[in-house]
C-alpha cells in the first residue's frame, strides 16, 4: 500500500509537471489566486475572533504524525485517551467533551462525532500547512454544532515547484515516511499539492502483563489538491483524499483471529489485573480497520470590485469495521455539504455576509452479535439540516470591529430502528456577535458570545462498544450550549503574551445511562457548566533563543465531572524553549499536570482484584501531579537535507508504574479506562528530511 502512495505522488507530479510547469528547474513563482484576493479584501475569511495557529514548523518539532499529536497540549486543548486497549482520543476544547469538537478541512465541515472518534490518530499531517484552533460555541458560522470550537486543517497551497520527504524511526517500530510536492504552471494560474504518509508504531505494555496501555497504530493516506484560476475573476478549488487506518490492541505479540460471539474467558493470574493476563486473547482483543475517502470542490467568483461568492460541495465516507472483546460492529457514515455565501462590502464599514448551507448524513452498521444474536435494533439515522445565516461585520473606527450573526437551522433526525419510536424536529435559532478592540497596535482585546447546538447521533458517540448486552439510543432533544470568551493578547514582536477566559454552559447533554437493562445514550435534565483561564507568555531573549511558558485552569461542575468518560485535566503548566543557531534547531518542551481528585469522574468503586465473590483492592480516587519532557534536535547538512532525533517523554512516566488502568468493578466485569495519565513510555526516534 505505501509503495503505490509513493508511487501514485510522483506519477501524479509528474504529470501535472509535464503539462504545466518548467521542469527544467524548480522556478519560484508568486502566486496569488482569486481565494487569496478575496481574503485581502475581507469578503471571504472571518478572522475577527481569536483563533490560535499550529504551524506548519510546530508540527515538525513536535514530530507530530498525526492531527492529535499536533494539537496535543495547545492552549485550551486537551486530547484525552478513552481507552488504554484501543487508544481512542477524544480532543476537548476549553475542558468540553470530545463530541463537542467540530473538525473542518480547509474551512469545510467534512467530518461528524462518528467519523472524527477514531479520526484524530488517523489523520496525518503530510500536507498541512497549518491548525487553526478557534474555542468557543460559535466560533464557526457554518458549524454552529461546535459547542466547544472548531478544529481547521488547512492544507498546504502551492505557490512554487517543490518536493519534500521525510523518513524517521525509532524503537517500538517506529516508522514514518511522507512525501509533499508542489507545482505550478508557467503562468500561475494553475497549482496542485500531492502529498502521501504512511507511519506506524507498535503496542506498549509497561508493566509487562501481556494487555497493552497502547495499541499498534499503522496508517496510509494520499491527498490531492488542485486549483485553477479559471479567469481574472474565478478561481476552481478541487482536494481529493483517501486515508487507511488499522488500530490493534489487546494482547501482547500479534494480530488475533477476529471471530464474534468470543466464548474464552477473561482472566489474570490470581484474578488481579496487574498480574500476567492468562484469559482467551479476543477477549480483549479491540481493533478497528477505518478507510476513508473525501472529496470537496469549492468555485469562488469575483463579482465586481465589492462582491464575493463562494460555492461550496462536499462529500464523505467513512468505513469502520471494529472487533470489540468478542463483539463485531461495523458501520458506513456517508456525509454530504453544499454551501453558496456572498460577501458584500457595504460602505466602508459594513462587510456582510449571508449564504445558506445544507448537511446531510447517514449511517449504516451492521454486527452479527449485536443484531443477529442478541436482537438488538440497529443505530442506523438519517441526518438533514439546511441552515441560511447573515452576518455583518462592523469597522466604525480604526482600532474596533463588531461582528453579529443570526443563524437559522432546522434540525431532522430519524432513527431508523432503535430508541424510544421518536423523531428529532426542531427550528433553531442561534446568535453569535464577536468584539475587537485594538488598545494599541501591541495590545488587543477579543469579546465574544456565542450560541451551539448537537444532535446526539449514535450510542458510539460516547461509548466504542465493549457492551455484550448490546444498547440502546434514548434522544429526545438537542444539546444546547452558551459561551462567552474574553482574550487579552500583547504582542511586541520580541514579548508576547495572551490571557483567556472561557466559560460555557450546555443543556440536554447527552450521556451514558447504564441502569436499565442495556445501556443507553441519553440526554441529562440539568445543566452542565465547564470553564477555562490561561496565560501563555514568550520572549526572545536573543536572536538566537526563545523561552515560552503556560499556565492553564479548566474548572468543571461536578454534574458536569460526573458525566464525562475519563477524568479532565485541571491544571496544566508548559515551558518551552527553542533554539536556533548555525545550520543548528533545538527545541525542549515540559509538561506539568496537577494531581487531581478522581472521585467526582466517578473512579470509585474500581478494584484490582476479582475474587469470583467481592471484589477486593480498591484503586484510589487519587491522581498524582506529573510531568513529561519532549526535546529534539535537528542539524542542517546543506541547504536540502536536515539530520534530526528526539525523544517523546523522555524520563518514560507512565501511569502505569503507578497503577493499571485496568479494573474490574464491583460485578466483576472488566473494563479499560481507569486512566489519569500518560500509557505509552519514552519514544526515542531519528530521521532524515530532504526539500528541493
Amino acid at each position: 500500500m505505501k509503495f503505490f502512495l509513493i508511487a501514485l505522488t510522483f506519477v501524479s507530479l509528474a504529470a501535472f509537471a509535464e503539462s504545466g510547469p518548467d521542469t527544467q528547474k524548480m522556478d519560484t513563482v508568486v502566486v496569488q489566486d482569486v481565494q487569496e484576493k478575496a481574503q485581502r479584501t475581507g469578503v471571504l475569511k472571518d478572522s475577527i475572533q481569536k483563533t490560535e495557529v499550529v504551524t506548519a514548523k510546530t508540527i515538525e518539532k513536535k514530530q507530530a504524525k498525526t492531527v492529535a499529536e499536533a494539537i496535543e497540549n495547545e492552549p485550551g486543548i486537551d486530547a484525552t485517551n478513552n481507552c488504554s486497549i484501543c487508544g481512542i482520543k477524544r480532543v476537548q476544547i476549553n475542558g468540553l467533551k470530545g463530541e463537542y469538537t467540530t473538525v473542518l478541512m480547509d474551512d469545510i465541515p467534512l467530518s461528524s462525532t462518528v467519523s472524527s472518534y477514531y479520526g484524530f490518530d488517523a489523520m496525518v499531517t503530510a500536507g498541512v500547512a497549518r491548525i487553526e484552533v478557534a474555542r468557543g460555541a460559535g466560533a464557526s458560522l457554518i458549524a454552529p454544532e461546535a459547542i466547544g470550537g472548531v478544529i481547521n486543517i488547512i492544507t498546504k497551497k502551492a505557490t512554487e515547484n517543490s518536493l519534500a520527504i521525510d523518513a524517521s524511526g525509532g524503537n517500538a517500530v517506529y516508522r514514518t515516511l511522507s512525501l509533499v510536492g508542489t507545482a505550478v504552471s508557467k503562468d500561475g494560474t494553475q497549482r496542485a499539492t500531492i502529498s502521501a504518509q504512511h507511519s506506524n508504531q507498535d503496542q506498549w505494555d509497561a508493566d509487562g502483563n501481556g494487555v497493552n496501555e497502547s495499541p499498534r497504530r499503522a496508517n496510509y493516506s494520499v491527498l490531492a489538491r488542485l486549483s485553477d484560476d479559471l479567469g481574472v475573476n474565478t478561481n476552481l478549488d478541487l482536494r481529493l483524499s483517501a486515508l487507511k487506518a488499522s488500530t490493534f490492541g489487546g494482547p501482547m505479540g500479534g494480530d488475533i483471529f477476529r471471530t464474534a460471539i468470543q466464548t474464552t474467558p477473561v482472566g489474570f493470574e490470581g484474578n488481579d489485573v496487574r498480574n500476567k493476563y492468562i484469559g482467551g486473547p479476543n477477549s480483549v482483543n479491540e481493533s478497528v480497520e477505518l478507510d476513508r475517502l473525501e472529496g470537496a470542490a469549492r468555485l469562488t467568483q469575483l463579482l465586481g470590485t465589492n462582491t464575493t461568492m463562494s460555492t461550496t460541495l462536499s462529500l464523505a465516507q467513512q468505513k469502520q469495521d471494529s472487533f470489540y472483546e468478542g463483539n463485531d460492529y461495523a458501520h458506513t457514515n456517508d456525509i454530504v455539504f453544499g454551501d453558496v455565501r456572498l460577501g458584500h462590502q457595504l460602505f466602508t464599514d459594513h462587510l456582510i455576509s449571508f449564504g445558506g448551507d445544507v448537511r446531510l448524513e447517514t449511517l449504516r452498521s451492521r454486527s452479527y452479535r449485536y443484531y443477529t444474536v442478541l436482537g438488538v435494533p440497529k443505530d442506523d439515522f438519517d441526518y438533514f439540516s439546511p441552515g441560511a445565516y447573515l452576518q455583518d461585520t462592523w469597522t466604525p473606527f480604526d482600532n474596533f470591529e463588531l461582528s453579529v450573526a443570526g443563524r437559522f437551522n432546522y434540525i431532522e433526525v430519524d432513527w431508523k430502528n432503535i430508541g424510544v419510536g421518536k423523531e428529532i424536529k426542531r427550528a433553531i435559532l442561534v446568535p453569535r456577535a464577536h468584539a475587537k478592540l485594538t488598545h494599541f497596535p501591541e495590545l488587543i482585546s477579543r469579546l465574544s458570545y456565542g450560541m451551539g447546538y448537537r444532535a446526539p447521533l449514535t450510542f458510539f458517540e460516547s461509548e466504542h462498544g465493549i457492551l455484550d448486552t448490546g444498547f440502546d439510543v434514548n434522544i429526545t432533544a438537542v444539546e444546547s450550549s452558551q459561551s462567552a470568551n474574553y482574550s487579552l493578547a500583547y504582542d511586541d514582536k520580541k514579548t508576547a503574551a495572551t490571557l483567556s477566559g472561557a466559560f460555557t454552559s450546555v443543556t440536554n447533554m447527552s450521556y451514558i445511562d447504564t441502569t436499565g437493562v442495556r445501556p443507553a445514550l441519553k440526554n441529562d435534565t440539568g445543566t452542565a457548566n465547564a470553564g477555562a483561564a490561561d496565560l501563555l507568555v514568550s520572549h526572545q531573549f536573543f536572536p538566537f533563543l526563545q523561552l515560552g511558558a503556560s499556565y492553564e485552569h479548566f474548572f468543571y461542575s461536578n454534574r458536569y465531572k460526573g458525566l464525562l468518560p475519563v477524568a479532565a485535566i485541571e491544571d496544566r503548566v508548559r515551558l518551552l524553549a527553542d533554539f536556533e543557531m548555525d545550520g543548528w534547531e533545538g527545541n525542549v518542551t515540559v509538561n506539568f499536570v496537577a494531581g487531581r481528585d478522581l472521585a467526582p469522574y466517578n473512579y470509585g468503586n474500581r478494584f484490582n482484584v476479582w475474587d469470583g465473590v467481592t471484589a477486593s483492592s480498591p484503586k484510589g480516587t487519587s491522581a498524582p501531579a506529573f510531568a513529561t519532557v519532549d526535546l529534539r534536535v535537528a542539524k542542517k547538512i546543506n541547504n536540502e537535507i536536515s539530520f534530526y532525533a528526539g525523544v517523546k517523554n523522555l524520563f518514560d512516566y507512565t501511569q502505569t508504574k503507578r497503577e493499571s488502568p485496568l479494573y474490574f468493578d464491583a460485578a466483576g466485569n472488566l473494563d479499560v479506562i481507569h486512566i489519569w495519565g500518560p500509557l505509552r513510555g519514552r519514544q526515542i526516534y531519528a530521521g532524515l528530511q530532504a526539500k528541493f
